[in-house]
């Protein structure tokens, strides 16, 4: 058994972290799918998107301050308590829209303080010589809770009944249960005590922008930390691209109805994501960080690309679904190894280096670079993909990674 599962208190927030996340966007994906069968817009999805990232800009410069000086525990106990009641909430939506997008905007807004706080309490927890252990563990919860949330959504949907039925409410009350079991969870784990940053005099305003300029600082001055955050807004921003556009493009091209986007891509993303965490350490040995993260930046962006013309190809020889269906759960699957890659060897170089005093600002300044960058270009692509078609959206953004990734390599390694 590896030595980290061995230490109770990092268990216990584990734990909450796996309920928490897993029901988070459980409700979020069902929220989702509602929208997507009232709508079948990628457009307004996206806007659903954005009401998630947005709060990140309100209260992002402030959660990362929050977090380094209040006591975390108790921080982590009212999200949690918070968050079950506006899950419940969801249930009184309907086929209002608008109400949806501000369910989720609230949701967000008190995600924007468990996240770094988790982040931030993990070395609290654990010895240094595990932290990388402890640091893929949360980051595999992290990724893989948004499948196994969207994974949940869309059997539980089914089971009683299906979208536009009493289904469609089950996971939301499901979520709430999960969130109450995190809240025990959560109560049982130790004070922890930790060093706070030093604070000049002044108001509570002077006060939090002169932390928000120091986290300013150290990512500007530490090149590791700002090609960390870059890396895992990136894994964000392509997260975000493919909320918007795979729905469709399950209903079109697959032949499917939406919610068996659980089945065909992201079940088989499930399963890349669980290898990549067992090959991991074998890819960093053989190839170094850069060079993995670099190789898997590419094919990843082929692979956008190969789901994208995969279903033109084909409609030149066969019209079954059969080839286009293969091709999109083989592309999902390794697509899962890559993400692992990817994501955990950037957390984790991020955690190692950032400023120990100033790990919940870092991860909340990174919530406030992801509402800055993602919300454009998941509304481009959801319009791209209403106006245009969802094959071109996928095919230009497979193009435009492995450019991206191609130029800002030559770049990196020049200077």
């Amino acid at each position: 058994m590896p030595s980290i599962l061995k230490n109770h208190q990092f268990l216990r927030l584990w734990g909450n972290q796996i309920l928490l996340q897993v029901a988070f966007n459980m409700s979020n994906f069902t929220a989702l799918l509602i929208i997507a069968d009232r709508t079948h817009s990628p457009f307004v999805q996206a806007q659903f998107y954005t009401a998630l990232t947005i709060p990140a800009i309100i209260f992002g410069f402030i959660a990362g301050p929050v977090v380094d000086m209040v006591e975390r525990k108790i921080l982590m106990l009212i999200t949690d308590a918070l968050l079950a009641v506006l899950f419940l909430l969801y249930l009184f939506a309907g086929s209002n829209v608008l109400f949806f997008l501000v369910i989720a905007f609230l949701t967000s807004g008190v995600a924007r303080f468990f996240i770094p706080a988790e982040a931030a309490t993990i070395p609290l927890l654990v010895d240094k010589k595990i932290l990388n252990h402890a640091n893929s563990f949360f980051l595999f919860t992290l990724m893989g809770s948004i499948l196994l949330g969207y994974s949940i959504a869309g059997p539980l949907i089914q089971l009683f009944g299906g979208l536009g039925t009493v289904g469609e409410k089950v996971p939301f009350i499901v979520a709430s249960i999960f969130l109450v079991i995190g809240f025990i969870l959560r109560l049982s784990l130790e004070k922890v005590e930790f060093r706070k940053p030093d604070l000049p005099a002044g108001t509570v305003i002077v006060k939090t922008m002169h932390l928000f300029m120091q986290t300013v600082d150290e990512v500007v001055s530490n090149k590791r930390v700002s090609l960390s955050l870059a890396l895992l807004v990136f894994v964000e921003l392509m997260m975000g691209l493919l909320s918007v556009v795979l729905l469709e493009y399950v209903r079109i091209y697959l032949g499917l109805p939406i919610t068996s986007i659980t089945y065909v891509l992201i079940g088989p993303l499930i399963v890349g994501l669980f290898l990549g965490v067992g090959f991991l350490g074998k890819v960093e040995e053989s190839m170094g960080r850069r060079k993995s993260i670099f190789i898997a930046l590419i094919i990843l962006g082929f692979l956008l690309s190969v789901i994208g013309i995969s279903p033109i190809i084909v409609s030149l020889f066969d019209q079954s679904f059969l080839i286009i269906r293969a091709v999109a759960v083989i592309s999902a699957f390794f697509m899962g190894i890559l993400v692992v890659l990817i994501a955990v060897q950037a957390r984790t170089i991020l955690q190692l280096n950032a400023n120990e005093t100033m790990h919940g600002r870092i991860f909340s300044f990174l919530d406030v670079m992801i509402a800055f960058v993602t919300p454009i270009p998941v509304l481009l692509t959801g319009f791209l993909a209403d106006s245009v078609s969802v094959l071109t959206t996928l095919i230009f953004a497979g193009g435009m990674v492995i450019a991206l990734t191609y130029f800002s390599h030559k770049f990196i390694l020049s200077r």
